[in-house]
């Protein structure tokens, strides 16, 4: 079972997941509206938008322990660190939100890593003295 560092980790993962996915959301159709005419700029907005409106549920399943949502969490924070350096490697820029990148890549290995957090430790089964394959009663 997870501890509670693992549990609170797990919340703060999800506050950011969701944190993250409205701004980014909200910065991708800003940039859908801003950058009609270059083709790079459209697809770097459109994958934020999409990005970041993966993030959102997964926020709320990560805070609600769904296991679907370790792993649409670790896509889209793994994208968003992608998407956040495409600029510097396409060499239009050079300038690097660095803590953004810090932040998707920590929160998906994170997110690798806590695959103990999502797992019940209750499967339903209950020990009793009919069940117990230990005693051998005559």
């Amino acid at each position: 079972m997870v501890d509670d560092h693992g549990e609170a980790g797990l919340y703060a993962v999800a506050a950011l997941a969701l944190g993250l996915g409205a701004v980014h959301t909200l910065s991708g159709v800003l940039g859908l509206v801003s950058s009609l005419g270059s083709p790079g700029a459209l697809v770097l907005a459109v994958s934020q938008a999409v990005l970041g409106l993966l993030l959102v549920p997964a926020g709320v399943g990560l805070a609600l322990r769904k296991p679907w949502s370790r792993w649409v969490g670790v896509v889209a924070f793994g994208g968003l660190a992608v998407v956040q350096l495409l600029p510097l490697l396409t060499g239009s820029t050079v300038a690097v939100p660095l803590a953004g990148v810090l932040l998707a890549t920590g929160s998906s290995l994170y997110l690798m890593l806590a695959g103990e957090a999502f797992e019940s430790g209750d499967d339903g089964r209950v020990l009793t003295e009919d069940t117990d394959p230990h005693e051998f009663v005559r």
